[in-house]
């Protein structure tokens, strides 16, 4: 494992390593997972998703917006195969979330999250085949 985080973070940051032919960053690097080969700094959330999820369910918390792009995936909970990926630039992300004084940061619903940005599923279940 990269960090000590669960595995489905370091998992979805692995396959965004792939995809965006990128380098993850450091693990002391708090406002962005990985720097792609275009030079953009990429924020991964992945999300574990069953057939009982909330609709109102989010994916962790944005503190900070230090970024170019946010990647949201949505992964089968009992197979851990992507179900959706989405790329969202940060704008985007700040006018859609929902600021909560409670985790100091903004929440992304997985709804509203895989309607953001443009959809980038089938790159991600080339790099999960690979």
């Amino acid at each position: 494992m990269r960090t000590r985080n669960a595995p489905l973070g370091d998992y979805a940051e692995y396959l965004a390593a792939q995809v965006y032919d990128g380098k993850l960053a450091a693990n002391s690097v708090k406002s962005y997972d990985l720097l792609a080969a275009d030079d953009r700094r990429v924020q991964v959330k992945a999300r574990a998703v069953a057939p009982d999820t909330r609709a109102s369910a989010s994916f962790s918390a944005f503190r900070s917006f230090d970024f170019d792009i946010a990647v949201l995936i949505t992964f089968d909970s009992a197979t851990y195969a992507v179900r959706q990926a989405c790329e969202v630039p940060v704008a985007d992300l700040e006018a859609a979330g929902r600021y909560s004084a409670h985790i100091n940061g903004r929440l992304i619903t997985i709804t509203a999250g895989i309607q953001l940005g443009h959809d980038v599923t089938a790159r991600f279940r080339a790099a999960e085949a690979r």
